[in-house]
């Protein structure tokens, strides 16, 4: 596989992996679990896995794409969609992935994915993106009760409401997904970047084929 081809592939195959976990994300948001009295979606759980396999840069795409998706008018949000839903006092947790999963992507694969592979930069990640989400959701939804809707409701109510019944879960998700990203990583693509090494590597096992070997092989 020469240089063209190679850097083809790899462009295709990072639009691939943007395409499916912005299908996750948005599937996510309409498969809830009753737990107790609070329904427990899997959009974060989505979204953090999405920072954790994409890295920085294309998880934040991904992420913009959705949040954009929705306020054009597509209902890919839990309650619809539209401009107008920056007013739903829940805006904030998606707010709360735009800013996360970049962050937690540059954290657990660097900033041109090249960083080493480990569980404990997985789980710094995942957590950092868990506690960037609840506390702008949080925030944005204590102001929007109190001098939006005309709810009045402490921060601390706040914070219990908006966090608390939900951070078992999400804490869960989060071990959960750095052990699986960790093995996938690991797995099947050790040295692919988000810049320049998509250049020079496949997302595939192709990747590990020295140059000789490939030029064997196209002998054949």
């Amino acid at each position: 596989m020469n240089k063209a081809s190679s850097k083809a592939v790899s462009r295709t195959l990072r639009l691939v992996r943007i395409a499916i976990f912005l299908a996750l994300i948005i599937v996510g948001a309409f498969v809830k679990f009753p737990i107790g009295i609070v329904p427990v979606s899997m959009q974060f759980a989505f979204c953090m896995f999405a920072s954790l396999m994409l890295g920085g840069t294309d998880s934040l795409i991904c992420v913009a794409i959705y949040i954009a998706m929705g306020l054009i008018g597509i209902p890919v949000f839990s309650a619809g969609g539209g401009f107008f839903y920056v007013l739903q006092p829940t805006f904030g947790y998606i707010l709360g992935f735009l800013i996360g999963a970049p962050i937690s992507g540059y954290i657990a694969r660097g900033f041109k994915n090249n960083a080493p592979i480990s569980v404990w930069r997985m789980l710094l990640g995942a957590f950092s993106a868990l506690a960037i989400v609840y506390a702008v959701g949080v925030f944005y939804m204590y102001l929007m009760l109190n001098f939006y809707v005309g709810t009045a409701m402490s921060m601390s109510k706040a914070w219990f409401a908006g966090c608390a019944v939900f951070l078992p879960t999400d804490v869960s998700w989060c071990v959960i997904g750095s052990l699986v990203s960790c093995a996938v990583l690991k797995r099947y693509a050790p040295y692919v970047g988000v810049a320049d090494k998509y250049s020079g590597y496949v997302y595939t096992r192709q990747s590990l084929i020295s140059d000789d070997e490939d030029g064997e092989l196209q002998n054949l």
